[in-house]
């Protein structure tokens, strides 16, 4: 399920899931935003089904260190790399 919700965050952000990847600081406000807007979908959408049962594999639970880092690098004006 981990796997599903990191492909997931990819998709969200139109980015593939590679081994080595980089974010440029010019990209990050509109995929902070991108990101952002999935989790509240995503929590919407859970709400509206009563979903209880999955609690712990929703979006912004998994995207949250992610979304955490994407800000931090832009308030840093920093790349976001991995696999280097």
């Amino acid at each position: 399920m981990l796997e599903d919700l990191t492909l997931r965050i990819f998709q969200t952000l139109e980015r593939e899931l590679s081994k080595k990847g980089i974010l440029l600081v010019d990209q990050l406000p509109s995929l902070i935003t991108k990101l952002e807007d999935a989790i509240a979908q995503d929590a919407k959408e859970r709400q509206a089904l009563g979903d209880d049962q999955l609690k712990s594999d929703r979006l912004g639970q998994r995207a949250f260190p992610f979304l955490k880092l994407l800000k931090a690098s832009l308030k840093k004006e920093e790349v976001v790399v991995w696999g280097v």
